[in-house]
C-alpha cells in the first residue's frame, strides 16, 4: 500500500491511497460471500447462485460495500502514518475500484489548526461597570412594589385607572369581524375606546363605532370606521402597597425597609460585578481573536451550525411554531460568521490553556456538582447524582467550563485593567450599542476543539513533519492504536454530525460519512447586556431582570 498526503489549506488535507490488487480481490470475495445467503435469485436456491450472477445483478451494492470496507480499513492508518491527525471523517474525492486491479482512493479530511498565540500577558483593558446609586436602588424598590400590586374586585362603573376584563367584537370597515375574549385593559384618559366604555358595569353590553383619523399612527386603521360590540365581564381596582417596614417584611426576612434596601444594594452590586466581568472577558476575547488570525476546520463550523439550528428549533417549538417552516438554509447563512468565531474562540482558549498548563482537579468538579445540588435542593446521594451526570456527558462540560473560567481569570490577572463606572444613561447607551452589534446571537456551543478522553485525544493538527508515502500495509489485523472511523464518542460526549462541504461529498460508491470529531460543547454566548437586579434580597423573586452570567467558549486540554 502506498500513501501520498496532499495539502489543500492549513486545516484541509487529503490522502491518496493505493491498495494492492490482492487485498482488493479478498475484499470482493468477503462482500460477495456475505450477501450470497441473503439474496433471492429466481432459479437458484439461497446461497447457491453463481458468483458471476451475483456480481452482475448486485454490482453497485458490492462495489459500494468493498469501497467502504477499504476506506474504513486504510484511511485512518494512512493519514496518521503520513503525519496528519484527522478530526473529521473522510470525504471521497476520487475512487478507482475494479476487481483484479489495484484500488486507488483519495479522501479529504480536516485537521486541527496551529494557533500562533499573540502576546496575551500585556493587554490593556477597560472594565465597564454599572454604578449602583440611590436612584438604582429606588428604581428596583419601585419595581418590587409594582409587582406586589393586587387587583381587587369592585362594584363600580368603569372609570379611569380601573382594570376591566371584557369581550370585544370588532368589525373594521371592509374587513371581517373578529372576536377577542377576556381582554384585560387598564382604562386610561384620552383613548377613544376607553372613553366609550366609561360608566359601564359588569355584565353590561354596548355597541359603538370609532372613526380613526387619516393620520392615525396605525396605518392599517387610518381613515377607517370600526364597529365595536363590548361586554364588560369584570371591574377591578389596583392596590399597590406603600414602601414601608411592613412592605419590607412581606418581601422576606427583613426587619425594616432599611434592611431591605441594604440587601438590594448588595445584590445589585454583585450583579453589576458579574456583568462587568462578563463584558471584560468578552472584550479580552475579541482583542485576542483580532491579534491571532487562523483558519478553522470547516467540519467544526458545520457542527457549530448544527448546534445553533438545534437550539433555534427548540426555541421555535416552545413558541408553538413548526420548525419545519423555518428557512434553515438562510438561518445557517445568517449564523455562519457566529459559528466561525465560536470555533476560533474555542481553539484559541484551548491553546492558551495548554500553554499555561491549566488543569482541573476532580475535587473542583465535585465541588461544582455539590454546589449545584445544594442550590437546587437535590436529594439524591452525591455518588449516584455524579454517576448520572457522567453517563450523560455533563461532567466533561463542567470540567470544560471550570477550565475556561480559570483561563479567563489567568488572562485578566495578567492584563492591565482600568475600571470605569457608568451611570444609568451611559450604561443604557452601552447596552444599546451591544444590542445593535450582537442582536440575535444564541448559545454557542464550542468546546475549544477539545478531544479529551476521545479517540483523537492526542491530535495536534498543522503541517506534518514528513509527507513521504507510508510503506506499511495495514490489514484488518493491524495492531496500531488508532481510530478506523467507527469509534463511538465517550459517555461524556455527544456524537458529532456534520456533513462535508457540498463540493467535497463522497461519490455514490461509498456511503456518505460524517465527521468523527465529537460534538462541540457549549460555548460562550455573549449576553445582551441589560442592567442586572438583585437575585437574593426578596423572597419568591426571580433575579429581577438579571440576565444570565455571560458564558464563554469552553476550553479543555
Amino acid at each position: 500500500m502506498s500513501v501520498t498526503l496532499h495539502h489543500h489549506s492549513p486545516t484541509r488535507k487529503s490522502v491518496e491511497v493505493t491498495v494492492p490488487a490482492a487485498e482488493v480481490g479478498t475484499a470482493f470475495n468477503e462482500v460477495v460471500a456475505k450477501i450470497a445467503p441473503k439474496v433471492r435469485i429466481p432459479g437458484f436456491r439461497p446461497g447457491k447462485a453463481p458468483r458471476a450472477v451475483l456480481m452482475q445483478r448486485y454490482a453497485r451494492e458490492i462495489q459500494s460495500d468493498v469501497a467502504e470496507q477499504l476506506v474504513d480499513r486504510h484511511f485512518w492508518k494512512a493519514a496518521q502514518e503520513a503525519g496528519a491527525m484527522p478530526i473529521s471523517r473522510p470525504a471521497l474525492e476520487k475512487l478507482d475500484l475494479k476487481e483484479g486491479a489495484d484500488a486507488v482512493f483519495k479522501a479529504q479530511f480536516d485537521v486541527a489548526p496551529v494557533v500562533d498565540l499573540p502576546d496575551y500577558k500585556t493587554l490593556q483593558l477597560t472594565k465597564k461597570k454599572r454604578a449602583i446609586d440611590e436612584a438604582a436602588i429606588d428604581e428596583h424598590l419601585e419595581g418590587l412594589r409594582q409587582r406586589a400590586t393586587r387587583l381587587l374586585p369592585v362594584d363600580e362603573a368603569v372609570a379611569e385607572g380601573l382594570v376591566v376584563t371584557c369581550d370585544i367584537r370588532v368589525k373594521p370597515q371592509g374587513l371581517k369581524a373578529q372576536t377577542y375574549a377576556d381582554q384585560v385593559l387598564q382604562i386610561e384618559a384620552g383613548r377613544p375606546f376607553d372613553q366609550e366604555i366609561l360608566g359601564m358595569k359588569a355584565d353590561e353590553k354596548k355597541a359603538f363605532t370609532i372613526n380613526h383619523p387619516a393620520d392615525d399612527e396605525n396605518r392599517v386603521l387610518a381613515g377607517k370606521t370600526l364597529a365595536y360590540e363590548v361586554t364588560v365581564k369584570d371591574v377591578r381596582r389596583k392596590e399597590t402597597p406603600e414602601l414601608n417596614d411592613e412592605f419590607a417584611k412581606d418581601m422576606g426576612a427583613f426587619e425594616n425597609l432599611a434592611a431591605l434596601k441594604a440587601a438590594i444594594r448588595k445584590d445589585l452590586e454583585e450583579a453589576a460585578e458579574r456583568d462587568a466581568v462578563a463584558r471584560l472577558h468578552a472584550s479580552l476575547l475579541d482583542t485576542l481573536l483580532d491579534a491571532a488570525p487562523f483558519e478553522v476546520p470547516r467540519s467544526m463550523v458545520i457542527l457549530q451550525l448544527d448546534d445553533y439550528c438545534q437550539e433555534f428549533a427548540q426555541t421555535v417549538a416552545r413558541q408553538g411554531l413548526d420548525p419545519k417552516k423555518v428557512n434553515w438554509e438562510a438561518y445557517r447563512r445568517y449564523r455562519l460568521n457566529d459559528a466561525e468565531r465560536a470555533v476560533r474562540s474555542g481553539y484559541l482558549l484551548q491553546a492558551i490553556g495548554n500553554a499555561e498548563d491549566i488543569q482541573v482537579a476532580e475535587e473542583e468538579i465535585d465541588a461544582d456538582i455539590r454546589s449545584y445540588m445544594e442550590e437546587n435542593k437535590v436529594q439524591q446521594p452525591f455518588a449516584a447524582f455524579k454517576a448520572e451526570l457522567e453517563r450523560r456527558g455533563n461532567t466533561t462540560e463542567i470540567k470544560g467550563r471550570i477550565r475556561t473560567d480559570k483561563i479567563f481569570d489567568k488572562l485578566a490577572a495578567a492584563a492591565t485593567v482600568t475600571e470605569e463606572l457608568l451611570d444609568k444613561e451611559a450604561f443604557a447607551a452601552l447596552v444599546e450599542l451591544e444590542r445593535k452589534r450582537e442582536a440575535g446571537i444564541p448559545v454557542g456551543r464550542f468546546d475549544a476543539g477539545g478531544l479529551e478522553g476521545g479517540d483523537l485525544e492526542d491530535q495536534e493538527g498543522g503541517e506534518p513533519a514528513a509527507v513521504s508515502p507510508a510503506e506499511h500495509v495495514h490489514g484488518p489485523d493491524c495492531d496500531h492504536d488508532h481510530d478506523h472511523g467507527h469509534a463511538e464518542a465517550k459517555p461524556a460526549k455527544k456524537a458529532a454530525k456534520a456533513e462535508a462541504p457540498a463540493e467535497e461529498k463522497p461519490k455514490k460508491a461509498v456511503k456518505k460519512e460524517e465527521p468523527a470529531e465529537e460534538k462541540p460543547k457549549k460555548a460562550a454566548k455573549k449576553e445582551e447586556a441589560v442592567e442586572e437586579k438583585p437575585k437574593k434580597a426578596v423572597k419568591k423573586e426571580e433575579p429581577a431582570e438579571e440576565k444570565p452570567k455571560a458564558k464563554k467558549p469552553t476550553a479543555k486540554k
